[in-house]
């Protein structure tokens, strides 16, 4: 039984590669140096002793939970990739995938050297999506909401402060009839007001309308809640 899933980039790829896995889905960038066949070959060597050493594979093969967790990950009924700056001085990025079907869901996040995977209750992801974003309070005062080719004044106010962090989430869902869904996503940022949502949706009168809003975890969750219950009745 395999309690923590931690893998190097050079695992996640020959992982990826043996499964007949695409594990560049974003967010996730995964570079692949060129490399000739026996640079390659002493990679995949390098990698499966690196594998075994920590428990996560026997015999050339990986554990279950490995393998099952890396399946998930890559071809899941519901998804929502996070994506971001959560330092926007230091560069620090923010690039996870939280993921489910049926009764498991599996929570990715890549922190520039390892992809750390854990499996989750399916019914966790918008509360695991917004536990990957650090704590920041809600700005004070009121939503504001324009048409998306309009900029009010108290929008432009909002928007032209400096932003220490800035990211967004993006739902989406497999569809039977045309392969993938993708509905309207959910962008963050903090200025020195606090934490904002930014996001689209339309109007009673089909105008297309943003709507920006002082955030908190609980606005986050219920926010990705409604999204997932749109990818779910497609």
């Amino acid at each position: 039984m395999v309690d923590t899933i931690a893998l190097s980039l050079p695992a996640v790829d020959v992982l990826g590669e043996q499964l007949n896995l695409d594990v560049r889905q974003y967010p996730f960038e995964l570079s692949r140096p060129e490399e000739s066949a026996e640079e390659r070959a002493r990679l995949v060597r390098q990698v499966w002793g690196e594998l075994e050493s920590s428990g996560l594979a026997v015999d050339g093969r990986p554990e279950p939970e490995v393998e099952d967790a890396l399946y998930l990950l890559c071809g899941s009924e519901v998804s929502i990739a996070a994506a971001g700056l959560v330092d926007v001085r230091s560069g620090q990025r923010l690039a996870a995938r939280v993921v489910a079907t049926g009764e498991v869901g599996v929570v990715g996040v890549l922190d520039g050297r390892r992809l750390h995977l854990e499996f989750l209750d399916p019914h966790d992801l918008p509360e695991v999506c917004a536990d990957l974003l650090p704590q920041a309070p809600a700005a004070v005062g009121e939503p504001v909401r324009a048409e998306r080719t309009a900029r009010p004044r108290a929008l432009e106010e909002i928007m032209s402060r400096p932003r220490h962090r800035i990211g967004h989430f993006l739902v989406s869902g497999a569809d039977r009839r045309a392969g993938a869904a993708a509905h309207p996503g959910l962008t963050w940022f903090d200025n020195d007001l606090g934490r904002f949502t930014l996001f689209g949706e339309p109007a009673p009168d089909g105008r297309d309308v943003l709507t920006c809003a002082p955030a908190d975890r609980a606005a986050i969750v219920d926010r990705l809640a409604d999204l997932l219950s749109l990818v779910a009745h497609d």
